[in-house]
């Protein structure tokens, strides 16, 4: 079994940002008792994954928001139950105004070697619309510092901001290599559960990208970082050669990850559990039992086998050919003909013995996914 990862959650921000769908609170009244809950959930579960650990991803929320002691305690019962590996990967969840050179001096002193920045764009105008804390000055010198102190740094850019043109995207991306970035993350801004987003669609629809749009700008963001040495190893992920998050690849090859905090989740390479994704129900629960977790699936047989054939499929280098070629026999005849109408048009390829989406599939990837489905 590959080494394990794990995944911490801090829920605590000082601000929820416009489009937040993930477990955020303002409110820190809970904040040492939801700690104190954590290294008590990593106690009762210690034994649920084998270490040591090669990856630890603290993610939120907003982790540099609380005070480092509380993560470097997390970390320091991780070490001491579970073991983490020296050359380990350790990720922290960043915004930019948080990052203060004492915040920075402090997260590096713990063992942090991967910073994660929630930069999303470099342009007020469009930093407005997210309601982020930072603006663009703030967060260029964030990035600055991170890199010449840290040296492997991700930004997060997102694409269909109101406002955002593709002139302004190709801005953000180019000026967060040339700052010196080894991992950018793109992601499409979904406004669903964003109310003020939709009401402005509603109202302005001419400031949001149409789908056709949309593609065009994750293409432009693709060829911009591909051109300047930052290759895309996932759909919306792409790095210097070395610098792929190690934390995330578990996800997409099925490896195992352990995950502590309200809404985390695990994978033990059969079941998928999910704990309770309210902060007052998570620390009730650990508190009577040491764990809260609130479903478990498990996963074997032909799901299983899809299930890896999707997320592998994310993935620049496919999936190897014998396992696409063992599962495709199993699938109902309606996935296999639509399967073969994507290798047909191209949108699926065979090359090098593995299977993979080509540039085109890619953007129809979600036709292609709901045969594996």
């Amino acid at each position: 079994m590959p080494p394990a990862g794990a995944y911490i959650h801090v829920p605590y921000c000082a601000h929820r940002c416009t489009y937040c769908s993930f477990v955020a609170l303002t409110d820190r009244g809970t904040e040492e008792a939801y700690f104190d809950a954590v290294e008590r959930e990593i106690v009762a579960r210690r034994d649920e994954v084998m270490g040591p650990l090669d990856t630890v991803y603290f993610g939120g929320g907003t982790p540099s928001f609380v005070a480092a002691r509380r993560l470097g305690s997390v970390l320091g019962h991780l070490r001491d139950l579970m073991g983490v590996e020296s050359s380990a990967e350790v990720t922290v969840e960043c915004n930019p105004d948080d990052l203060s050179g004492e915040k920075l001096a402090q997260l590096v002193d713990l063992g942090v070697n991967r910073i994660s920045i929630g930069v999303q764009s470099l342009h007020d105008s469009e930093l407005v619309w997210l309601e982020r804390r930072h603006d663009a000055a703030s967060a260029r010198r964030a990035v600055s510092e991170v890199v010449e102190r840290v040296g492997n740094v991700s930004a997060d850019v997102m694409i269909g901001i109101p406002g955002q043109s593709g002139r302004t995207l190709a801005e953000t991306v180019r000026s967060l290599v040339d700052l010196g970035v080894t991992h950018v993350s793109a992601y499409l801004l979904e406004i669903e559960k964003a109310p003020r987003l939709v009401k402005l669609k509603g109202d302005q629809p001419e400031l949001f990208p149409d789908d056709d749009d949309a593609a065009d700008r994750w293409l432009d963001v693709d060829g911009c970082l591909e051109s300047r040495g930052l290759v895309r190893y996932e759909f919306s992920n792409w790095a210097r050669p070395g610098f792929e998050s190690r934390h995330n690849l578990k996800y997409w090859l099925r490896w195992p990850t352990i995950g502590f905090g309200v809404s985390a989740h695990s994978f033990d390479g059969q079941t998928r559990r999910a704990n309770s994704g309210s902060t007052v129900e998570y620390i009730r629960k650990v508190g009577e039992s040491g764990v809260a977790v609130v479903s478990e699936t498990m996963l074997e047989g032909l799901a299983a086998e899809k299930e890896a054939v999707l997320l592998g499929l994310r993935l620049r280098d496919g999936v190897e050919e014998a396992q696409f070629d063992a599962l495709f026999p199993k699938l109902a005849p309606s996935d296999r003909d639509q399967l073969e109408t994507a290798f047909m048009y191209r949108l699926l390829e065979r090359a090098k013995g593995r299977v993979r989406l080509t540039g085109d599939g890619l953007l129809v990837s979600n036709e292609i996914f709901s045969a594996l489905v």
